[in-house]
């Protein structure tokens, strides 16, 4: 299996849009899947992402064998601080606890911190989401926060959790990661 990721481009907005149609079904994961995906929102993450000039977040889109299967991303990022938010999102359940998020999300970290410069990357992960908490876990993120109530879906309020890792706790950047811009 060979998963690669690259910049969400123009071409990727109608695959995004068709993949996120049971946005009900992504809502509990969090942010941006709490309501319908746009064409006006992801023409935007195309726009920041592809430059010139730096940006506070950059997309991407996860490919598995060459077919698209999720997305994911390093946003908020604090230049001054050199902090950022990572997230990740495989969009068809059928194609989750694949091994696909792994590898896309260790090149995000590979690229923010090495190309980008960032030393300190935040997951926030909704309550629930085991199969996130477990992933990041794995990279070596750690258990920071909880902020009580954070996400309201469906009427009710769940935590979310923060999770950090910094640069310095990183191996070395992960050999066969594949990235194109």
């Amino acid at each position: 299996m060979a998963v690669s990721i690259r910049a969400l481009a123009e071409d990727d907005v109608a695959h995004v849009l068709s993949a996120c149609k049971d946005w009900e079904e992504l809502a509990p994961f969090g942010p941006p899947y709490w309501r319908p995906r746009s064409p006006a929102e992801l023409r935007r993450k195309v726009a920041v992402t592809a430059g010139p000039q730096p940006s506070i977040e950059y997309y991407f889109v996860v490919s598995a064998d060459g077919v698209l299967v999720g997305e994911c991303s390093v946003h908020a990022i604090d230049w001054r601080n050199r902090v950022a938010q990572i997230g990740v999102c495989i969009w068809d359940p059928d194609n989750r606890r694949r091994g696909y998020g792994r590898p896309a999300v260790q090149c995000v970290l590979d690229w923010g911190c090495g190309y980008l410069g960032l030393e300190r990357l935040e997951a926030w992960i909704v309550e629930g989401n085991e199969p996130s908490f477990a992933l990041f876990r794995r990279l070596g993120f750690q258990h920071e926060a909880t902020f009580r109530g954070r996400y309201l879906h469906a009427g009710v309020r769940k935590d979310m959790h923060v999770f950090g890792l910094l640069a310095s706790d990183l191996k070395k950047p992960s050999a066969g990661m594949n990235y194109r811009h």
